[in-house]
């Protein structure tokens, strides 16, 4: 994988995981302290001091996983990996539901439903609705089953407020878990998602990018080791592309490639994923078998060559693609499939342009060679049988 500057939304990503797998248990120790300093002064004596320990010694393994987190989370470039990111917003969504609960247990407080959004908060900050969204049940479901449990300690007198306090509790809870769960969608949607389209899309095709093409690739590649799915690459190159914007121009060089990767991304299916691997080259990974790959590259070949861009002035210019296609088969890595795909693609450029190559003439050479030592082999074993049947063995 190559190494990338950070961007923005890296810098964003890095930091809330820093911060949130450490101040989370940061927070769990303040309680634990908070509830022991009171014990101490006689402030709070009705509580079981076994439990309360075992509280105080579980926060300080919560402050090791969050350095465990640290320590392992970041690859070589910097960036959170992906793996750790998911792991460690989930660990710590668990720790906060059981801190929830050890709280509720150890120090039963009638108005302890309303610390409920403080527990889910912090994690708002990665802009995940389902992470906060398991957070919001967890704690819900604790808080539900803590009144049957410790009814005589965490809700209101049995008294007639008692309804209209319930009244109360349940709609400010409904009201605490929604807005911080609102909260968390749009800022994932106006945020995160406009971060990443900067991130991993090409401004220019609206394609994705070559900083994104690694996570990809490799998610296919292992897929495909397992056996259960296969896939090819399709390398193409806009054929005399200079040429273009020597004639009429940069600015119109850029509504080609516009023109081209549209065409392109209408013309594979929504799994299917399509890179601007550099100037007028563009990568495609399809999960599909060469076959089919073959037959979706002569439809986008074709859809491209037979509508024209239209220059300033009326002017029809029509272009051309030449692709390069890579099947996935046992034993190769994905670098020696886009070199197999990039050696195609010049291939068909320097013999034609505007075609198709899934096979190079050293291919054909060891089919054919193949073919023939087959027919040897059987022409062979005639042989023997008719030497064998004239000896009488036969």
């Amino acid at each position: 994988m190559e190494k990338w500057e950070l961007s923005a939304l890296d810098a964003y990503t890095n930091r809330v995981y820093k911060i949130i797998v450490l101040i989370i248990p940061i927070f769990c120790l303040c309680a634990s302290a908070t509830i022991i300093s009171l014990h101490s002064l006689g402030w709070y004596p009705d509580v079981n001091e076994t439990a309360l320990w075992m509280f105080a010694v579980s926060d300080f393994l919560y402050l090791a996983i969050g350095f465990y987190f640290i320590k392992t989370g970041f690859g070589e470039n910097g960036i959170v990996l992906p793996d750790k990111l998911k792991a460690g917003k989930y660990v710590m969504a668990v720790i906060v539901i059981v801190q929830w609960n050890m709280i509720s247990y150890i120090w039963p407080y009638m108005d302890f439903w309303a610390f409920g959004l403080l527990f889910t908060i912090v994690e708002a900050f990665f802009f995940d609705v389902k992470l906060v969204a398991f957070s919001t049940v967890g704690i819900s479901a604790s808080m539900f089953i803590s009144w049957f449990v410790k009814g005589e300690r965490l809700l209101p007198p049995q008294d007639d407020y008692f309804v209209a306090n319930m009244t109360f509790r349940m709609v400010g809870i409904l009201l605490m878990f929604l807005s911080i769960n609102i909260i968390t969608y749009f800022g994932g949607k106006f945020l995160v998602e406009e971060l990443e389209k900067y991130v991993n899309y090409d401004t220019l095709t609206h394609l994705l990018n070559r900083r994104s093409m690694d996570n990809y690739l490799q998610a296919a590649y292992k897929q495909a080791k397992t056996g259960k799915a296969t896939f090819c690459l399709m390398m193409m190159d806009i054929d005399d592309f200079k040429k273009v914007n020597d004639t009429y121009g940069h600015a119109f060089g850029d509504e080609v490639l516009k023109y081209v990767a549209a065409t392109i991304s209408t013309g594979v299916k929504k799994d299917d994923n399509v890179f601007r691997w550099g100037g007028e080259e563009i990568l495609v990974l399809l999960e599909t078998d060469e076959e089919k790959t073959v037959a979706a590259a002569e439809r986008i070949r074709k859809d491209i060559a037979k509508d024209p861009v239209i220059y300033q002035g009326g002017t029809e210019v029509y272009v051309t693609v030449t692709i390069g296609v890579a099947p996935y088969h046992n034993g190769i890595s994905v670098q020696q499939m886009m070199e197999e795909a990039d050696a195609k693609l010049y291939f068909g450029k320097r013999n034609g342009k505007n075609q198709v190559v899934s096979r190079l003439p050293d291919d054909k050479d060891d089919e054919d060679k193949k073919t023939k030592k087959q027919e040897i082999s059987s022409e062979n074993i005639k042989i023997a049988e008719y030497s064998l049947a004239s000896d009488g063995v036969l």
